[in-house]
């Protein structure tokens, strides 16, 4: 599984400084606990997702995603995004750990 960010952002999930995303899907893509590749970074595993309305976003939310101010992410959302959200997508508040650039080892299920 993939989690895909912009350059822009790498150096601060590296720093831990960005550990929050937003995401606009159809269906919830992650699920808490789950592993994911972001490629050219490293893993992060997924600590939670949050199905989200804009107008719930918070200042604690905007640093948590690496802004200054909840007027700088929304404003990365809507240049991502555009400024209208299809009726069939939904929000999502992604909270990951990232985990460094090598794949971690999962223990065993079974042993």
């Amino acid at each position: 599984m993939r989690l895909l960010f912009r350059k822009e952002f790498f150096d601060g999930i590296r720093a831990g400084r960005k550990t929050q995303t937003v995401r606009l899907w159809a269906r919830q893509w992650v699920r808490a606990g789950a592993i994911c590749e972001i490629p050219n970074l490293g893993f992060a595993r997924i600590l939670q997702v949050t199905p989200i309305d804009l107008e719930d976003l918070t200042e604690t939310d905007a640093r948590a995603d690496g802004f200054d101010s909840l007027r700088g992410l929304l404003a990365k959302i809507t240049e991502i995004y555009g400024p209208e959200r299809p009726a069939d997508r939904q929000f999502y508040r992604v909270a990951f750990a990232f985990l460094g650039e090598e794949r971690p080892v999962e223990p065993a299920l079974f042993e």
